[in-house]
């Protein structure tokens, strides 16, 4: 099994960043694309500085620039072009999946946000108060959801200039290009009229509902039957749910069928795309660069690198194999897996 995966680690590691990620070069670059690559790998999974890993590298043989060096080529990177080439490797790992996604899929939406502690940039978005800091890095990202299945099938950044609207529309217009939607969940952050009138004719979704005195009395009467046609103040409508638990009423925002106990439990798997970002973190290099192309790089790579972990157990439960809540490769051993492909793949002499 190791040499099985060893070789799959390296083709969709390795070799998959080098062919779809396209650096732009400078005259006199001596390193090859995959020297960086590696590094970044290096740092990411072993969570050190580009510094280090680059150290470390060296000291098994590898061919690989200073971690200020790679720190520079990044900075060099317009994120535009990063974000075309990784989306092509997420692309590719997908399509390796595709058997899965032959019937529509639950997916679910939401924004991760990276602290950031230095000056105001362009790029950087302000939020509700963490760890000592009110300003971020945004990506929003939508992702499958189903066990077995729970691939991040897209990226963007969020900016000061972005809109929700605009952000849901490209994750789910490219998500649509790879899957069928079974229902998309969102959390209450996405509750507007302008996000609902895009969903209601396009793509059943369920979404908490954001209180106000006209929710709660509407509320009050769905308690009743279950559910209320409720109209927002534009005329936007939509079907209320309603689901009691512990004396609690949680309304729900769709445009399904579903009943309210259907509606609580597919959107209890909504957590599922929180569990993805801890373990995404567990990839997730350091750097306290104030670059933007930096940053992403290093979010998008953890996020690669997560998408390789999920195909492998794809991969190692067969076509017809292990239920898909068992997970043969855990992420510890993907993270030594990934140290003895390298160390055991270092040039010699």
């Amino acid at each position: 099994m190791c040499e099985h995966l060893k070789d799959k680690l390296m083709k969709e590691l390795l070799d998959t960043l080098e062919e779809k990620v396209k650096l732009i070069r400078g005259a006199n670059t001596v390193y090859p694309d995959a020297s960086l690559f590696i590094t970044l790998i290096w740092a990411g999974i072993n969570k050190i500085s580009l510094e280090e890993a680059a150290e470390q590298l060296r000291e098994l043989g590898y061919h690989v620039p200073s971690g200020d060096t790679v720190l520079h080529h990044l900075a060099n990177q317009p994120y535009q072009l990063l974000e075309t080439g990784f989306q092509r490797v997420i692309d590719t790992l997908i399509a390796r999946a595709r058997p899965l996604f032959d019937k529509p899929v639950t997916v679910a939406l939401d924004f991760n946000l990276l602290e950031w502690y230095g000056e105001d940039l362009p790029f950087i978005i302000k939020a509700q108060p963490r760890k000592g800091t009110h300003t971020f890095i945004g990506f929003a990202t939508i992702a499958v959801v189903e066990d077995g299945k729970r691939f991040m099938l897209k990226v963007v950044p969020v900016t000061p200039f972005s809109t929700k609207k605009d952000i849901v529309k490209a994750l789910l217009t490219y998500a649509l290009r790879f899957v069928g939607i079974k229902v998309v969940l969102m959390d209450r952050g996405f509750y507007s009229r302008e996000i609902i009138d895009l969903l209601n004719t396009w793509v059943p979704f369920i979404m908490p509902v954001v209180t106000n005195q006209k929710v709660i009395r509407y509320k009050d009467r769905a308690v009743q039957t279950g559910d209320i046609l409720y109209e927002m103040t534009d005329g936007t409508r939509y079907r209320m749910v309603v689901y009691e638990e512990n004396d609690m009423v949680h309304p729900f925002a769709t445009n399904t069928t579903y009943s309210p106990e259907s509606i609580h439990t597919l959107y209890t798997a909504r957590f599922g795309i929180e569990t993805q970002y801890r373990i995404k973190n567990k990839f997730l290099g350091r750097t306290c660069s104030k670059d933007y192309s930096v940053r992403y790089f290093f979010f998008i790579l953890a996020i690669c690198i997560y998408n390789v972990w999920v195909l492998l157990n794809i991969v190692e439960r067969g076509p017809g194999g292990l239920d898909p809540k068992t997970i043969p490769i855990k992420v510890d051993r993907l993270i030594y897996l990934v140290r003895k492909v390298i160390f055991f793949n270092a040039p010699s002499g």
